[in-house]
Formats: structure tokens, sequence, C-alpha cells
């Protein structure tokens, strides 16, 4: 079975563990640009407070899908390669894990994957995770199926992979967010410009960025965001 892995954020483009796991399981060359319900909806303590996001919000947001290395056979498969997912969100957590309090991996199946299959995976699922919106107590991701953003047709694989992560219980606003970075001075920023940078945007992107742009934090000036400040000014011209 053709399988992909749905990415919204850093596990693109961060490092670390990150790297070898994109390495090893993915074909990064090959990546897609898909519609999708994503939005900056969960605070992140490790990133100083600021937000990250989640499998909520517009469809009109744009995430990532790439092509795993490897076709799945059997369920054994498909569990072997979601907590390898896993591994890349949270390299502490034991191997088989799935998921925690603050998200889990969910599945998106397509027609053409047996009824066992979809049977193995609930019975995983619900003895190494639980349900967080939108992943279902089976485990199953509740979204509609990636389309290309480009070719405007649904995602050419069987098995889709995804990281859903616990949202605040009230969206935050563009203000919020925006000013969650410019409030801070430890790099967190990097994680909006390299989401900028890889395509993967949220409807709120440009109203966070004007919000940016008039406050003008120090570290605005910094030449690595270049590429997506010369990105973002473009849309707002």
């Amino acid at each position: 079975m053709r399988t992909g892995i749905l990415i919204i954020g850093s596990l693109l483009w961060d490092n670390c563990q990150r790297e070898a796991w994109r390495r090893s399981r993915l074909h990064v060359d090959r990546k897609l640009h898909v519609k999708a319900p994503i939005c900056y909806g969960r605070r992140s303590q490790s990133r100083g407070n600021t937000f990250t996001m989640t499998l909520t919000g517009d469809a009109s947001g744009t995430a990532v899908l790439v092509p795993c290395v490897s076709a799945i056979v059997s369920v054994a498969g498909l569990v072997a390669e979601a907590a390898a997912l896993w591994g890349a969100e949270r390299a502490t957590e034991r191997s088989s894990s799935i998921g925690a309090s603050w998200g889990s991996v969910g599945v998106l199946l397509a027609t053409t994957v047996p009824a066992e299959w979809r049977a193995g995976w609930a019975a995983y699922f619900r003895s190494h995770a639980s349900p967080l919106p939108p992943v279902d107590d089976a485990g199953t991701l509740r979204i509609t199926w990636p389309v290309a953003t480009v070719e405007r047709r649904p995602a050419n694989v069987d098995i889709i992979l995804a990281t859903a992560t616990k949202a605040e219980a009230t969206r935050p606003t563009a203000t919020e967010i925006s000013d969650a970075w410019v409030d801070q001075n430890d790099g967190h920023e990097r994680y909006f410009f390299e989401n900028i940078r890889h395509g993967i945007r949220t409807p709120d992107d440009r109203v966070i960025w004007k919000r940016i742009e008039d406050r003008k934090p120090c570290w605005l000036r910094d030449g690595t965001y270049a590429e997506a400040i010369a990105l973002l000014r473009a849309e707002t011209a």
C-alpha cells in the first residue's frame, strides 16, 4: 500500500532525530503540497509559549504530504510506520508508543485498504493511544482526503499518517499568535518563518505577518528569514 506522511510543521525542516527519520523513511524530494485544515492552534511550552500547528481550522490551509520510502504490506508495517513518526515527534517516548496526553498519530485509509487492516489498526490504537480531535477512538483522522494545491486532485496514496496535537480550548487570534512571537527573543519565531519558507501555510499568515512587521521586533532584521520575509511582503504588497 502506498503511504504518505501529512506534515504540518517542523517535522519537515527541523533537525536532530527528525533529519535521520526523514532521510531513512521519506522521499522528501517527492513532497506534494495539499489542502488541509490547519492553524496555529496549540501553545507550546517547549517553544517559549508560542503557537504551533494543529489539525484544526480552515480547510484552505496548506500542508505537505511526503511519500514513505517503503510500501506497507501488513498491519504490522502500518504500526511500525506510525511508531517511527511518533518517534520523530518525541524521541523520549518508548518505541511502541503512538500517542501521549498532548497528541497522537492518526491514519486516513483509502477504500483500497483491507477491512482487517482497519480492525487491526483500531485495536492497536486503543491499546497504545487515546482519541484526540480530529483522531477518533479507532485512530482514524476525521479530516477530508487531502487534495493537491496545484493539480487539484486527491493525493495518490492508500494510507496517510499524521500527528494530531491538542489544540487550545479557544482558538487563538492572529494577534495573539503574532504577539507571542514578537514578545520573546529566544529564536522561536523561526517556527513561523520556516513554515512559510517550506510552503506550510494557514489562512491567517498575512494578518500574522502584518502584525509582526508593524511591531518591528529586533529579530526581524535577522537575514536568516530573508526568503520568507520577501515572500510575505510580496503577498501583502
